[in-house]
């Protein structure tokens, strides 16, 4: 797993060059007319391959006028909803599953089964049924997704570890304070995690709560429940490694979001990272850093009220289409064409190797296999997706996420207990769900 990235650029130049030669057929009964995109997040390597790709699209649609927009990934649920208020919304939006529920309960876009229903029998067959499962919402399939990130992983930097005198990667919370402790030396703190606000810290840090047996709304009851002892125990987690000596200053935790994090943990100035599925494969390491990926340790006797995940997931570049398209038969073409092979075999190694692909026959790929071996073995033997849930996707999510947000930094930076923390949080969250709800 050492330096994909340089791999992966070479991939990426040369399948580049393929790319007009591999534009699709223009079909028998063309849509016409024009679609406007907006594209939120994504890594490097794929932001670059989607602009590519859009180029084969319009190709392969002479008839479509394609304009497409890139935005930041952690602004995407303020644009959207400032551009649905204003009535300048794109026809089709790439954003994340868990922005679903809220979008579909204001209105903001419709289900793909009223207006692409000679599509879908296709993408049931190219795309793995969990992942195509993650669109879904009320019975109705409201997004077509690329790919899935899962919550919470674990970088290893495999020297630190060696050096500590451990032979394998923690597996337990127990253990993980005493690896981290143990690979901790002056200039290189033993574990790094983000503690920021923004949304992807946020799903790190849900997905070891859940783990936990956490939750931070129960749907059947209406009731926030930040304060379980599921979540929080494991922002107890976090206080622990901070007073044990083991992570980089509470402030610099507070500033230093996912990317940053893996910055810090890829030139070998932390021995461990928390983060997704993906870790540093978007950016890569320095020459000489060993490293592996694995799932986020298990606590060592779960503490919440709900059943323990084995991970959380979510589409973070899925496909929706507004309810105020003009155009709903080119944004169904638009959708389409992110639902061939041609186009999901991105995700499997042609050329980026940070996500667990959508796509069935991006699972053969060797590029895949070399980089992520054990993704692909639990994918084979049926067992990726085994205990999986949802990350957290309901309307008034983004309330809730934003109390626990303040939580997670009250506590890190003392403020605040975590008990006091997410006690807070709760009451607070819990005003906006009533408001939103009614």
């Amino acid at each position: 797993m050492n330096n994909p990235i340089n791999r992966r650029g070479f991939l990426g130049t040369t399948a580049a060059a393929a790319i007009a030669a591999a534009a699709p057929l223009r079909p028998a009964h063309a849509a016409s007319g024009s679609v406007s995109v907006w594209k939120f997040g994504g890594t490097p390597t794929e932001v670059e391959n989607w602009a590519l790709r859009n180029d084969a699209f319009t190709a392969g649609n002479p008839d479509i006028s394609l304009d497409y927009s890139y935005f930041n990934g952690q602004i995407r649920r303020q644009k959207i909803l400032a551009g649905f208020q204003t009535r300048r919304l794109a026809d089709v939006i790439v954003a994340f599953g868990q922005d679903i529920p809220e979008f579909a309960g204001f209105d903001m876009i419709q289900p793909l089964d009223d207006i692409a229903g000679d599509k879908i029998d296709g993408w049931k067959e190219r795309i793995v049924p969990e992942v195509l499962e993650s669109g879904m919402h009320d019975g109705k399939l409201y997004g077509l997704p690329t790919y899935v990130d899962m919550a919470s992983f674990l970088a290893v930097n495999l020297d630190a570890l060696e050096e500590a005198g451990f032979d394998r990667p923690p597996a337990t919370w127990s253990e993980l304070r005493e690896y981290a402790k143990a690979m901790t030396k002056p200039d290189r703190p033993g574990l790094a995690f983000p503690a920021t606000t923004a949304p992807v810290d946020i799903n790190i840090f849900e997905g070891i709560a859940y783990a936990n047996g956490g939750r931070i709304f129960d749907e059947e009851s209406g009731k926030v429940t930040l304060n379980d002892a599921g979540v929080v125990d494991a922002l107890q987690l976090y206080v622990d490694l901070i007073a044990d000596g083991s992570t980089p200053p509470a402030t610099s935790l507070t500033e230093t979001f996912f990317r940053d994090t893996a910055q810090l943990f890829g030139q070998g100035r932390s021995a461990m990272w928390i983060g997704l599925s993906w870790l540093n494969t978007p950016w890569g390491v320095s020459e000489d850093v060993r490293w592996t990926g694995v799932p986020f340790p298990r606590p060592d006797a779960p503490t919440g009220a709900f059943s323990p995940v084995n991970a959380i997931m979510d589409p973070t570049a899925i496909l929706m289409v507004s309810s105020r398209a003009e155009n709903p038969e080119a944004a169904v073409e638009y959708l389409d064409f992110w639902s061939q092979d041609e186009q999901l075999e991105i995700w499997g190694g042609q050329p980026e190797v940070a996500r667990i692909p959508a796509g069935k026959a991006a699972w053969d790929n060797a590029e895949l296999e070399e980089v992520w071996p054990n993704w692909v073995k639990a994918y084979n033997e049926g067992t990726l997706f085994e205990g999986a849930a949802p990350m957290p996707r309901f309307i008034g999510v983004s309330a809730i996420e934003s109390a626990l947000g303040t939580a997670i930094q009250e506590a890190v930076l003392g403020q605040k207990t975590p008990q006091q923390a997410l006690d807070d949080a709760t009451a607070a969250a819990q005003n906006q769900i009533d408001l939103i709800r009614g």
